[in-house]
């Protein structure tokens, strides 16, 4: 019987289930996330958590997560459905149809679980909650500092300290690799992504210097910012790394408090970006906590948005989830309503108990009403 019990309790690899205290702080940080994206102009949608598999995983964002991705079958329509893997695709299909009339610049945020075929390096979960941001627009610097410093702001008002952005330009170096043999293209790849400059030296390729050049940019923002302004590569390479400083400048400009940290050939994890992508971390949170940039619509648009990834977020909230509880022997709502008016928790005793004290202990309160008074215990 106990065997048959704790089976009944199993839940698939990456699935758990959250419980109080955490849940409730996760559904506090949630809405204090989204009451900061209310407060800059961010108009709330709500996407359904499964759609049409050839609606969610159409052009733009949803075409690189369909090995993410559970399918399962309509009954009614008799077609393929799938549960959506990340939220910012659904975006992309609000804003290219049913909001496809408004003015843009047009900004949307959301919240909502999303589930996956697998879990990452950093977080096995399958099951994750998002909250984020999304700004359609055109391609613009001070669009794209926006969402960063909104997201920064979001994160600070849950007591997120001791931040670090990592701002990337991952499309780059698909543009200097864009020639090299695809066998060659691997090599190199790898390469980077070790930051291995001494093998990078042995591959010839056009823009080899470039990106070893761009390789010793990665830093800190005071490194960063003195080796890139003194960079000259010309044409196109030029107006990217220009654009890159305008948007570091600003964010600096905003919010000198976090570190502001550069790698411009990063691009793992960004595989539908076109344009500035970046990652924030904290010392006091393992792995990242936010993500996004700059990527393209289901009709075409461009858009840049951020998503903060809940379940690695442990601080509490400004908002309180521990209020201090109140033990009410008896159910009376009127002398409830007083307590709670008073910025405390209530919890009713079961009326025929002969040691309120006791019980009150037991169920974890700090306090007791007696006499139309809120008693420590």
């Amino acid at each position: 019987m106990l065997y048959s019990q704790n089976q009944k309790g199993l839940l698939p690899a990456g699935l758990s289930d959250i419980l109080y205290p955490i849940a409730q702080a996760q559904a506090k940080t949630t809405e204090n996330l989204l009451d900061v994206f209310s407060a800059y102009g961010y108009l709330r949608v709500k996407p359904p958590m499964v759609e049409y598999e050839e609606t969610l995983l159409a052009d733009g964002p949803g075409t690189v997560l369909k090995d993410l991705t559970f399918r399962i079958m309509d009954p009614l329509s008799q077609k393929m459905m799938a549960l959506r893997p990340d939220v910012t695709t659904q975006i992309s299909r609000i804003a290219s149809t049913r909001l496809s009339h408004l003015p843009r610049p047009l900004r949307l945020s959301y919240s909502g679980d999303v589930l996956r075929v697998k879990g990452d390096s950093f977080n096995m979960e399958r099951q994750k909650t998002q909250v984020g941001a999304e700004l359609i627009s055109q391609k613009n610097e001070y669009f794209d500092a926006e969402i960063i410093l909104i997201c920064l702001k979001a994160l600070k008002s849950i007591n997120i300290e001791k931040i670090t952005i990592d701002l990337n330009l991952p499309y780059l170096r698909e543009y200097l690799l864009n020639n090299v043999p695809s066998s060659l293209k691997v090599e190199i790849n790898k390469a980077i992504d070790l930051k291995d400059k001494k093998i990078l030296k042995k591959f010839k390729f056009q823009y080899s210097e470039v990106v070893l050049i761009l390789m010793e940019s990665a830093g800190d923002y005071v490194h960063a910012i003195k080796y890139l302004n003194e960079l000259k590569l010309g044409g196109f390479l030029d107006e990217v790394i220009k654009y890159y400083l305008k948007v570091i400048s600003i964010i600096y400009k905003n919010d000198q408090s976090v570190k502001i940290s550069i790698d411009p050939l990063e691009n793992r994890g960004f595989k539908y970006h076109s344009g500035l992508t970046f990652t924030i971390f904290s010392e006091n949170l393992k792995g990242e906590i936010a993500k996004g940039g700059r990527y393209e619509t289901l009709r075409g648009e461009s858009a840049t948005g951020c998503t903060i990834y809940t379940e690695k977020i442990y601080s509490k909230p400004k908002l309180n989830t521990d209020k201090s509880l109140v033990y009410l022997p008896f159910l009376n709502m009127n002398d409830a309503e007083k307590i709670i008016n008073k910025g405390y928790s209530v919890v009713f005793g079961n009326n025929s108990s002969e040691n309120f004290e006791k019980d009150a202990l037991k169920m974890e309160c700090q306090y007791i009403w007696r006499d139309n008074n809120i008693v420590k215990l």
